[in-house]
């Protein structure tokens, strides 16, 4: 880049000092001569300045990158530490399992209590009731598992399956389930019925594959108001029913309206 800008001061100088030269007028060659070599030489150095100010820039990008590449290649290469061995692994017995609680034996069927129904409700239902006049006598007595399939889909699929196909297992909650169709029938308006989750239910188990389900519910009447009842519904599997659709008996169903 020095040698370019050389050439362009000497080519620039010698141009000048022709140009002078060329356009003396009156003046005598001699004078022409003194006054381009002059001239010559001051435009001259004025594009030798500028020249160099405009690769300067890159000059120095150039140096700077040489000094870092040297830098590098003469900086002394710290050693790799060696490696430090792992210890070795120290074995340690595995703690000892801590002990199963047996499960509670199962009470024997000759335990549980035999059902003895009570006498059904019939009284009549004024407006301020959500019950039908004399529910009992209007309520189906039996209702299958497969309307109840239809309805709640894989978790009543699921929750038989819980269940398992032992004949006499607890199946209180799938009574607390099938309890639901009951009281549904035995309201005025079946729509605006709500039984409360089964985590609150009171169940109890009787001879014969009886359970009695006990908690709250809460329908409409006829002012338009919700009325809370406390309810105990009794049902029992119909024997030789089908396991996936197995029939269900009411024995019981008594509804009292819950203290506000």
């Amino acid at each position: 880049m020095a040698f370019l800008c050389l050439l362009a001061f000497l080519a620039t100088w010698g141009l000048m000092w022709r140009w002078v030269v060329k356009n003396r007028g009156n003046w005598n060659l001699f004078f022409g001569n003194v006054l381009g070599a002059g001239a010559g030489f001051i435009v001259g150095v004025v594009v030798f300045s500028i020249s160099l100010a405009l690769f300067t820039p890159e000059l120095k990008t150039a140096k700077k990158q040489v000094q870092e590449t040297v830098t590098q290649e003469v900086a002394p290469v710290a050693p790799k530490p060696e490696p430090v061995p792992a210890p070795a692994p120290v074995a340690v017995a595995p703690p000892a399992p801590a002990p199963i609680p047996a499960p509670a034996p199962a009470p024997a069927l000759d335990n549980f209590p035999a059902f003895v129904a009570g006498k059904p409700q019939n009284e009549p239902s004024p407006p301020e009731s959500a019950l039908l006049p004399n529910y009992s006598s209007r309520l189906t007595s039996t209702v299958f598992e497969k309307p109840i399939t239809d309805a709640l889909g894989q978790d009543f699929v699921a929750l038989r399956k819980m269940l398992g196909k032992d004949p006499e297992a607890d199946k209180s909650m799938m009574a607390a389930v099938m309890c639901a169709p009951f009281l549904h029938g035995a309201m005025r308006f079946p729509a605006t019925t709500v039984v409360a989750p089964q985590i609150t239910n009171k169940n109890q188990r009787f001879k014969d594959q009886i359970y009695t389900i006990s908690n709250n519910v809460s329908a409409r009447n006829m002012l338009g108001d919700d009325v809370s009842y406390r309810y105990t519904c009794t049902v029992q599997p119909v024997a030789g029913s089908t396991a996936e659709n197995t029939e269900w008996r009411l024995l019981d169903l008594k509804l009292k309206k819950a203290e506000s």
